[in-house]
């Protein structure tokens, strides 16, 4: 059954003439499914004993409207394991009239924490949440073009207040950092509407990481591909694609 949660928009979670920050409706989306996991017993804390941890791979929003300043929110979110690997997670967001304004899924990994290796589903999830009857949701990811161009970049220090519960930068900050890397003609007149998210790596407190970031298509000005490096290392370790509209537009 899906999880359920009604939600009022802060002032401190608003940008942009009032608007939800896109990041923080990656943070509405976190809380909701570790809320969710808690109660099935599977949460980032009953994981830990067991050294198990949740590891996010894949995102994608669309974002139809920004909810505003003191705006209620009903979000609704539900999961579906697939091929005994991947917990898929779908999160939708409606207003207060029962409209879709977000709508959202992501792909996760469960692993240990002393490899960092993925395992398999069935054997250390409860039976019920195996064998019991989950609404369906598609895997079907949009693919991540390659970046040909790495010029323009922005770079980032990985203060504390990046980490999450294992000590590692929190999935939101890769898109923050990528959201932040883009031109500022854009982003003083745009918001995105459509993110896509590849997680492939992470970083702790006191790393140095680059966002290097082109447009998509090319010479495009409204949609961008971004990829995170750690500094000195070709390894992406986040690679993302954002859409963007005029403010207007929301």
């Amino acid at each position: 059954m899906p999880y359920e949660s009604t939600l009022t928009v802060r002032y401190a979670e608003t940008g942009i003439q009032g608007r939800l920050k896109p990041g923080m409706i990656l943070n509405y989306f976190q809380d909701i499914a570790s809320e969710h996991c808690a109660e099935m017993g599977v949460s980032a804390l009953d994981l830990l004993p067991k050294n198990l941890a949740w590891v996010v791979y894949r995102y994608t929003l669309n974002i139809f409207r920004y909810p505003v300043w003191k705006e209620s929110v009903y979000i609704k979110t539900w999961r579906y394991p697939a091929n005994n690997l991947y917990e898929l997670r779908q999160f939708d967001v409606l207003d207060e009239m029962g409209d879709l304004i977000i709508t959202a899924k992501s792909s996760w990994i469960l692993t240990r924490l002393d490899t960092k290796k993925p395992v398999r589903l069935k054997y250390n999830m409860p039976d019920d949440l195996m064998n019991g009857h989950q609404m369906p949701i598609e895997n079907d990811f949009p693919a991540i073009p390659e970046q040909t161009e790495m010029k323009d970049s922005r770079s980032f220090l990985v203060r504390m207040h990046d980490l999450d519960f294992n000590r590692h930068v929190n999935n939101t900050v890769y898109v923050i950092w990528a959201l932040e890397s883009v031109p500022p003609e854009t982003v003083g007149q745009c918001l995105p509407h459509e993110i896509a998210i590849q997680y492939q790596g992470d970083a702790v407190f006191g790393d140095h990481v680059t966002t290097f970031t082109q447009p998509f298509p090319e010479k495009s000005d409204r949609s961008y591909l971004h990829t995170i490096f750690h500094d000195g290392q070709g390894i992406p370790i986040t690679r993302v694609m954002t859409k963007w509209q005029s403010i207007e537009a929301f």
